[in-house]
Formats: C-alpha cells, structure tokens, sequence
C-alpha cells in the first residue's frame, strides 16, 4: 500500500468528458467521467486508446487515476507529462484508470467518487472494480496493473474471475508475506505505522481511504489463485531510511528501518514466486513509486504482458 513505504502523493484527474464510452477496438472514444456504479454511488473513470487486452490501471492507497498520468522530474517535481504511464499504455492499446472512494489526486483535491465507510477491503474494492467496468462498458479481457495497495486488488479480482484476466503487472505491490517476514511485534510495530499515517491523512481528508493491513493479507490468502497467464512483476530497489523513520511510532527500535525494508526485499522475492513463469524486475532505480519515477519501465512491461496475452490469444498486434 502506499503507507507501506512513502506517504503517498495523490494524483489529479480531469473532469471532462465525452459523450461516449465506446470501447470498440478500431474507435474507442476516450473519457473521463463519473460513472453511476449503482446503489446511489458513482466513481470517476477515465479511457483512452483503443485495441485489446484493455489495460486497467489500479493505483495504491490513497492515489487517484492520475498518478499515472505523472512523472517525476529531474528536480523531484511530480508533474503530467506525455511520457507518463498512461498516455504511453494508450498508445498501443485501450487503456483505463480510476479513483477508489477516498482517494485525492496529485494537487491535493478529493475525488469525486462517492464516498463510503472507512476502512475498506479488497474484496469490496473487487467488487466496486467489477461494477465500475460494466457500468462503463469497458470490455476485456483485462490486463491488471496493480500498484502498491493496487496489488491485492488485481490478484483477488483476477482470482475470482479468471476468465476476465489476461494478464497482471504487479508494480512494487503489497505483498502478504511481508507479514511472515517480520515478528509479531515487528509486524505491530508496521501497524502502528500505519494506523499514524492514517490519523494525518484523516486530519487532511475526512473521507480518507483506509484500510488495516493485517485484513488485507487475510484476503489475499482466502482468495482463489489468479489463472496461468502473463506475468511482471516490479520492485522498488531504493529506500529512504530517514524518511521511514520519521513516520514510526515512539519507541520503535533503531534498526527498524533496516529490519522492516529486508522483510520487504523477501517480501517481493515471494510475491513473484507465487506465479511460476514470472519476470521479475528487481533492479527497477526507484523507490515505492515505480510508475512516477520509471514511467517506461512500467510501459514496457505492461506491452510484454499485453503482447504475450495477444499471442495466447491469437490477435494480432496492431500494425
């Protein structure tokens, strides 16, 4: 999630739109809009490019759809750019991103889907997902790109509905096995981490998104394994020890830092192993925000995976 390892920086969607959601592969119109999901709710979408898997970008906690619309410049600065993950996925393929309830975008403004309970669940964000992209007709199949708390996200749903999936990009997601990885006093010692990460983000956002991470793993282990199909995933390979510092709790141990980002590293290790066939980047010269900070890195493993799913598929690629 994005707790995990930096306090996120939220993205800006537009709110335009066109007056069609087409996703035919020769004239898919792009949009951003919200769409009525059902049960008095609605959630901010935005499409463009055309052809098949349609790629679905999932952000982390907290992130709204136009974190992948940004990149991180040479001084630091995020900021949109045409080199960003999803205008570059739009230009070989349909491509779609969206805020979860209680995320803000990247100049600090709340989204505007409707929001609802804190905390939630995976499960309920797999469900809102489902719901989202049929009430706004984007058809599959899927290639899933999940970041950070995007990660579970992707895995249960593809789980769940394996006949949807086509593929999955795992970029620096969260990852069950942190927990293994750690004590049970080291993994609280996590929690309390995040819970104060919470209580800023709360004070900032009433409505803010939250979720308890020992939930979340719960789930990701309940949940039915993803299909056999194409997979990538990314690791971050850069931690900043004194900014993680900062965020834990009083009494932590000094080398908790150290102890909680080698409980990571085993972490990612595991998460890959868990789809046999996997490639898996390590070497990635970023911290958590691989899609910010190495936008082409991202791009050019989600057209592996995309290419491979037209393969399997037997469609050709565009020309």
């Amino acid at each position: 999630m994005v707790g995990l390892l930096l306090i996120t920086a939220c993205g800006t969607a537009t709110t335009n739109s066109t007056p069609s959601a087409s996703t035919g592969t020769k004239a898919a119109a792009a949009f951003s809009r919200l769409v009525d999901i059902g049960g008095g709710r609605k959630m901010y979408m935005e499409c463009r490019g055309s052809g098949s898997p349609t790629v679905i970008l999932v952000p982390g906690l907290v992130a709204a759809a136009d974190t992948w619309s940004h990149v991180t410049d040479s001084a630091g600065t995020r900021k949109p750019s045409p080199s960003a993950v999803y205008p570059g996925v739009g230009e070989f393929t349909r491509v779609c991103s969206y805020d979860r309830p209680g995320t803000a975008r990247e100049n600090g403004e709340f989204t505007t889907s409707t929001p609802v309970s804190q905390p939630t669940t995976p499960e309920g964000d797999v469900a809102d997902l489902r719901a989202l992209l049929k009430a706004a007709h984007v058809r599959g199949p899927y290639v899933l790109v999940g970041w950070s708390a995007g990660g579970p996200i992707v895995r249960i749903y593809a789980g769940e509905y394996p006949h949807e999936v086509s593929g999955l990009v795992l970029v620096d997601a969260e990852a069950e096995f942190l927990q293994s990885e750690l004590t049970p006093e080291q993994f609280e010692i996590f929690l309390a981490l995040i819970r104060k990460d919470d209580e800023k983000r709360v004070a900032q956002w009433k409505d803010v998104e939250r979720q308890d991470p020992a939930t979340v793993f719960d789930q990701v282990r309940a949940a039915p394994p993803p299909p056999k199909i194409p997979v990538v995933v990314l690791s971050g390979d850069r931690f900043d020890v004194d900014a993680f510092r900062a965020r834990l709790p009083a009494g932590a141990p000094a080398d908790y830092p150290h102890v909680f980002w080698r409980a990571q590293m085993a972490a990612q290790k595991s998460l890959a192993r868990e789809f046999p066939g996997a490639r898996h980047i390590t070497k990635t010269n970023s911290d958590h925000n691989i899609q910010n900070n190495r936008p082409r890195l991202v791009i050019d493993a989600i057209r592996d995976v995309v290419e491979q799913a037209r393969r399997q598929s037997g469609r050709p690629s565009p020309s």
